[in-house]
């Protein structure tokens, strides 16, 4: 059982994790526009307002909240808007609020702050987001706390990925962890060895599971790549090898 106190810091870090969204969503830093504030500061007491509230479609992508119980009319009091919809659609949505449910109840996470989180996602598409919401139930990964997200790449599509919070919890709570080893390679390329590769060692397995990740194929143009391409190149080889033997 958590103490108080645990759950209090835990309470706290998935709100700053919303904050922080919801800085980024805005495009701006919370301590240069004061505008912000008043949202950042309410973020734990009206959850889904703020998010609702706060965040605006980006271009023409159109933004529908997991929320089918609210009446949701237009200017001349039409209907529904998941009235509206055809009928698989609908289901689709109604099946993402029940998993969204389950989730927040499996994790232990204020529903009302799991589904502010899954509204800001405003770009990823619902199927993504459903898949989301089954691996955060098998793996018990809870997205506020950064321990699993997505990721858009560079043909357009939104994929899920663990974290490198969400693989150190998956390897030090499972039961047949037994260690993990890197090597590198000799072979530099601009400075950074030409492969890494993680082995993830099980109690129950007799040969370690290896995988081997090669810095051209995998290395990014944003800034961390360019900071700490080591690093970088190390996490994707865990991540995979993570992937493989513990999931």
């Amino acid at each position: 059982m958590k103490s108080s106190i645990e759950k209090t810091a835990t309470s706290n870090k998935r709100s700053q994790a919303l904050k922080r969204i919801l800085e980024k969503q805005n495009g701006v830093d919370a301590a240069d526009d004061k505008s912000l504030l008043p949202t950042i500061r309410t973020i734990q007491e009206d959850l889904i307002a703020s998010a609702a509230q706060t965040v605006e479609p980006i271009g023409n992508t159109k933004v529908i909240l997991f929320n089918t119980e609210e009446n949701h009319q237009d200017a001349d009091g039409g209907v529904n808007m998941t009235q509206s919809l055809p009928q698989s659609i609908e289901l689709f949505y109604s099946l993402i609020k029940k998993e969204l449910a389950k989730a927040a109840t499996g994790l232990g996470i204020d529903e009302a702050e799991l589904k502010a989180w899954v509204d800001l996602q405003i770009d990823v598409p619902a199927k993504t987001i459903l898949t989301l919401l089954r691996i955060m139930q098998n793996l018990h990964l809870d997205p506020l706390l950064e321990e699993i997200s997505l990721a858009q790449y560079e043909d357009g599509q939104w994929h899920v990925f663990i974290t490198i919070e969400g693989c150190a919890k998956l390897l030090n709570h499972h039961p047949q962890f037994n260690g993990l080893v890197f090597h590198q390679a000799n072979t530099l390329i601009e400075g950074v060895p030409e492969w890494i590769e993680c082995s993830i060692y099980r109690k129950d397995r007799e040969v370690p599971t290896t995988v081997r990740e090669y810095y051209i194929e995998v290395r990014g143009e944003n800034a961390i790549w360019q900071k700490m391409p080591r690093r970088i190149l190390r996490h994707r080889a865990l991540q995979q090898c993570v992937r493989l033997a513990m999931t």
